[in-house]
């Protein structure tokens, strides 16, 4: 209640309690009872900023990003359907099949890391690093609907990502909490890597699972 030229000002407000709102409101005028002014608060339409209970939003625009293993190897989708470390030339790493898109998503729950899915373009359709089990990854088309709003708690190709140093990060599965994306040398090609899960912590210093990330360049 707030009192002003001796008029007393009464402010009602309606709110969905799994919603939330906007810090601007919109108010409409309802009535003067007593010298009393009532509002209402309404939306003109969807708050941008919503989320239902258990449910990720993106943010736009995604950034394309180089994603690198400790002794400088790039991450690829390979042609056998497979994502794999290896070295790239200064034009091969230009190429779409190591430019990973990351899209940062915005959490309706109270995280202390953000959430991101990362995906390539191979052929002109964009695939997902999901997570096939505790231990494998694969890639996986893109449904547009999904890229837009994940109405769960977890999803196979959502990941949380935190900072270790500038520019190295841990990516975290939010399908199976405690595994995170790491690399491992292929069988009998030691020279390349493969992505795979493993299991770990947030906080614990495994080199494996710590990935260089950058921004493509020209």
């Amino acid at each position: 209640m707030e009192t002003y030229c001796g008029l007393s000002f009464m402010f009602l407000f309606c709110r969905h309690p799994l919603m939330a709102t906007c810090e601007d409101s919109h108010l409409k005028f309802i009535q003067t009872i007593n010298n009393s002014f009532y509002f209402e608060e309404t939306s003109s339409a969807p708050c941008e900023t919503e989320l239902c209970s258990d449910a990720f939003r993106r943010r736009e625009p995604p950034i394309s990003m180089w994603i690198q293993s400790k002794d400088q190897k790039f991450l690829v989708l390979k042609t056998s359907g497979k994502f794999e470390f290896e070295d790239r030339t200064v034009h091969d790493r230009g190429q779409p099949d190591c430019q990973f898109e990351i899209q940062i998503y915005q959490d309706s729950l109270s995280n202390k890391y953000q959430s991101v899915m990362l995906y390539v373009c191979a052929d002109g359709e964009k695939m997902m690093i999901s997570c096939k089990d505790y231990k494998e990854v694969c890639p996986e088309p893109m449904d547009p609907k999904v890229l837009k709003m994940i109405k769960a708690a977890e999803h196979k190709a959502l990941f949380r990502w935190k900072c270790i140093s500038t520019g190295k990060y841990k990516f975290e599965s939010t399908m199976y909490p405690g595994f995170f994306l790491a690399f491992e040398h292929v069988e009998d090609m030691p020279c390349l890597h493969k992505l795979i899960l493993r299991h770990g912590s947030m906080d614990e210093v495994d080199e494996s699972g710590i990935f260089y990330v950058n921004k493509c360049s020209p």
